[in-house]
Protein backbone atom coordinates (compact mmCIF):
# COMPACT_ATOMS: atom_id res chain seq x y z
CA UNK A 1 0.00 0.00 0.00
CA UNK A 2 1.16 3.50 -1.00
CA UNK A 3 -0.11 6.83 1.33
CA UNK A 4 -0.06 9.83 -0.71
CA UNK A 5 -1.22 13.25 1.35
CA UNK A 6 -2.53 15.52 -0.90
CA UNK A 7 -1.09 19.48 1.45
CA UNK A 8 -0.56 22.90 0.99
CA UNK A 9 -0.60 24.87 3.89
CA UNK A 10 -2.73 27.55 1.60
CA UNK A 11 -6.50 26.73 1.28
CA UNK A 12 -8.04 26.94 -2.38
CA UNK A 13 -5.12 24.80 -3.97
CA UNK A 14 -7.21 22.61 -5.68
CA UNK A 15 -6.06 19.97 -3.06
CA UNK A 16 -9.62 18.09 -3.14
CA UNK A 17 -9.99 18.17 -6.80
CA UNK A 18 -6.51 16.58 -6.76
CA UNK A 19 -7.53 14.08 -4.20
CA UNK A 20 -10.63 12.78 -5.90
CA UNK A 21 -9.18 12.98 -9.52
CA UNK A 22 -5.68 11.03 -7.95
CA UNK A 23 -8.08 8.54 -7.06
CA UNK A 24 -10.20 8.00 -9.82
CA UNK A 25 -6.89 7.92 -12.29
CA UNK A 26 -5.62 4.84 -9.78
CA UNK A 27 -9.26 3.39 -9.64
CA UNK A 28 -9.31 3.42 -13.59
CA UNK A 29 -6.25 1.43 -13.77
CA UNK A 30 -6.92 -1.41 -11.92
CA UNK A 31 -6.12 -0.29 -8.63
CA UNK A 32 -7.53 0.06 -5.01
CA UNK A 33 -8.41 2.81 -3.47
CA UNK A 34 -9.68 5.26 -1.01
CA UNK A 35 -9.46 8.55 0.26
CA UNK A 36 -9.41 9.82 3.76
CA UNK A 37 -11.22 13.33 4.29
CA UNK A 38 -9.13 14.77 6.64
CA UNK A 39 -10.38 18.73 6.11
CA UNK A 40 -12.79 19.36 9.11
CA UNK A 41 -14.66 21.34 5.85
CA UNK A 42 -14.71 17.66 4.53
CA UNK A 43 -14.91 18.86 0.58
CA UNK A 44 -14.40 15.46 -0.29
CA UNK A 45 -16.97 14.00 2.28
CA UNK A 46 -19.39 16.33 0.64
CA UNK A 47 -17.90 15.38 -3.20
CA UNK A 48 -18.86 11.45 -2.84
CA UNK A 49 -22.33 12.81 -0.78
CA UNK A 50 -23.52 15.03 -3.74
CA UNK A 51 -22.66 12.39 -6.07
CA UNK A 52 -24.34 9.45 -4.33
CA UNK A 53 -27.31 11.71 -4.52
CA UNK A 54 -26.64 12.39 -8.09
CA UNK A 55 -27.15 8.91 -8.90
CA UNK A 56 -23.03 8.98 -9.79
CA UNK A 57 -21.18 7.49 -6.81
CA UNK A 58 -17.53 7.62 -6.75
CA UNK A 59 -16.17 4.43 -7.36
CA UNK A 60 -14.22 4.33 -4.01
CA UNK A 61 -14.70 5.08 -0.58
CA UNK A 62 -14.17 8.22 0.61
CA UNK A 63 -13.91 8.66 4.52
CA UNK A 64 -13.66 10.79 7.38
CA UNK A 65 -10.91 10.96 9.34
CA UNK A 66 -8.70 13.12 12.12
CA UNK A 67 -5.10 12.75 13.65
CA UNK A 68 -5.76 9.71 15.53
CA UNK A 69 -7.27 7.91 12.23
CA UNK A 70 -3.84 8.84 10.35
CA UNK A 71 -1.95 6.34 12.53
CA UNK A 72 -4.14 3.75 12.08
CA UNK A 73 -4.07 3.50 8.32
CA UNK A 74 -5.14 -0.29 7.30
CA UNK A 75 -3.62 -1.64 4.37
CA UNK A 76 -6.29 -3.14 2.61
CA UNK A 77 -5.88 -0.69 -0.45
CA UNK A 78 -3.28 -0.33 -3.39
CA UNK A 79 -3.47 3.38 -2.39
CA UNK A 80 -4.58 5.46 0.41
CA UNK A 81 -5.17 9.29 -0.34
CA UNK A 82 -5.12 11.76 2.23
CA UNK A 83 -6.73 15.17 1.93
CA UNK A 84 -5.53 17.37 4.12
CA UNK A 85 -6.87 20.87 5.53
CA UNK A 86 -4.76 23.99 5.03
CA UNK A 87 -3.23 25.37 7.92
CA UNK A 88 -3.75 22.69 10.72
CA UNK A 89 -0.45 21.84 11.77
CA UNK A 90 -1.41 18.94 13.91
CA UNK A 91 -3.40 17.00 10.92
CA UNK A 92 -0.84 18.17 8.83
CA UNK A 93 2.24 16.57 10.43
CA UNK A 94 0.03 13.43 11.31
CA UNK A 95 -0.83 13.06 7.68
CA UNK A 96 2.97 13.45 6.74
CA UNK A 97 4.49 11.86 9.43
CA UNK A 98 2.39 8.44 7.62
CA UNK A 99 2.84 9.04 4.16
CA UNK A 100 4.67 7.40 1.70
CA UNK A 101 5.03 10.83 -0.71
CA UNK A 102 3.24 14.29 -0.18
CA UNK A 103 1.80 15.71 -3.42
CA UNK A 104 1.81 19.51 -2.82
CA UNK A 105 -0.87 21.17 -5.41
CA UNK A 106 0.28 24.85 -6.38
CA UNK A 107 -1.58 27.69 -9.05
CA UNK A 108 2.13 29.28 -9.98
CA UNK A 109 1.16 32.73 -8.37
CA UNK A 110 3.02 34.53 -5.87
CA UNK A 111 0.97 34.08 -2.68
CA UNK A 112 0.28 30.19 -3.32
CA UNK A 113 4.03 29.89 -3.79
CA UNK A 114 5.14 31.12 -0.78
CA UNK A 115 3.03 28.64 1.21
CA UNK A 116 4.36 25.78 -1.08
CA UNK A 117 7.31 26.30 0.36
CA UNK A 118 6.24 25.64 3.82
CA UNK A 119 4.89 22.59 3.11
CA UNK A 120 7.64 21.12 1.01
CA UNK A 121 9.99 22.10 3.66
CA UNK A 122 7.61 20.60 6.43
CA UNK A 123 7.20 17.39 4.44
CA UNK A 124 11.06 17.53 3.22
CA UNK A 125 12.12 17.28 -0.37
CA UNK A 126 12.44 13.47 -0.13
CA UNK A 127 8.50 12.91 0.16
CA UNK A 128 7.73 15.94 -1.27
CA UNK A 129 6.51 16.46 -5.00
CA UNK A 130 5.05 19.51 -6.71
CA UNK A 131 2.07 18.98 -8.83
CA UNK A 132 1.26 22.29 -10.38
CA UNK A 133 -2.83 23.05 -11.43
CA UNK A 134 -4.92 25.62 -12.89
CA UNK A 135 -1.90 26.32 -15.11
CA UNK A 136 -2.22 28.14 -18.40
CA UNK A 137 -0.24 26.01 -20.47
CA UNK A 138 3.15 27.77 -21.62
CA UNK A 139 2.64 30.39 -19.16
CA UNK A 140 5.72 32.28 -17.88
CA UNK A 141 5.04 32.04 -14.46
CA UNK A 142 4.67 28.21 -14.91
CA UNK A 143 7.79 28.48 -16.53
CA UNK A 144 9.22 30.46 -13.69
CA UNK A 145 8.23 28.59 -11.07
CA UNK A 146 8.87 25.46 -12.79
CA UNK A 147 12.77 26.77 -13.21
CA UNK A 148 12.84 27.88 -9.65
CA UNK A 149 12.24 24.35 -7.97
CA UNK A 150 14.76 22.89 -10.32
CA UNK A 151 17.04 25.13 -8.83
CA UNK A 152 16.27 24.40 -5.25
CA UNK A 153 16.26 20.88 -5.39
CA UNK A 154 11.64 20.19 -5.46
CA UNK A 155 10.83 17.34 -7.80
CA UNK A 156 8.00 18.43 -9.73
CA UNK A 157 5.57 16.33 -11.42
CA UNK A 158 6.28 16.06 -15.82
CA UNK A 159 3.10 17.85 -16.84
CA UNK A 160 0.93 20.19 -15.42
CA UNK A 161 -2.72 20.07 -14.62
CA UNK A 162 -4.23 22.73 -17.33
CA UNK A 163 -7.28 24.91 -16.05
CA UNK A 164 -10.14 23.86 -17.29
CA UNK A 165 -13.94 24.42 -16.65
CA UNK A 166 -14.95 20.79 -16.60
CA UNK A 167 -12.84 20.06 -13.74
CA UNK A 168 -14.86 22.71 -12.05
CA UNK A 169 -17.94 21.19 -12.83
CA UNK A 170 -17.00 17.69 -11.59
CA UNK A 171 -17.31 18.74 -7.75
CA UNK A 172 -20.42 16.15 -6.47
CA UNK A 173 -20.11 13.98 -9.47
CA UNK A 174 -18.53 10.80 -10.58
CA UNK A 175 -15.90 12.68 -13.27
CA UNK A 176 -15.93 11.03 -16.76
CA UNK A 177 -13.50 11.34 -19.73
CA UNK A 178 -9.94 12.21 -19.60
CA UNK A 179 -8.95 13.34 -16.00
CA UNK A 180 -6.79 15.99 -17.89
CA UNK A 181 -3.38 14.95 -16.90
CA UNK A 182 -4.45 13.09 -13.87
CA UNK A 183 -3.85 9.76 -15.27
CA UNK A 184 -0.21 10.64 -15.81
CA UNK A 185 0.46 11.62 -12.67
CA UNK A 186 -1.08 8.37 -11.26
CA UNK A 187 1.75 6.40 -13.70
CA UNK A 188 4.21 8.98 -12.26
CA UNK A 189 3.64 7.73 -8.81
CA UNK A 190 3.52 4.08 -9.72
CA UNK A 191 6.59 4.32 -11.31
CA UNK A 192 8.75 6.51 -8.59
CA UNK A 193 7.06 3.53 -6.24
CA UNK A 194 7.94 0.73 -8.19
CA UNK A 195 4.49 -0.35 -8.56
Amino acid sequence: MTIIAISNLKGGTGKTTSAVLLATAFYRAGNSVTVVDLDPQGSATEWAQMAEKAGQPLPFPVTLGNVRTTKNIKENTDYTILDCPPGDPRLIDAAIGVADLVVVPVQPSGIETERMWDTVDIAGKDKAIVLLTSVLIQAKSTTALSDALAEEGVRVFRGAIPRREEIRHWYGHSPHGQLHGYESIAQQIKEARHD
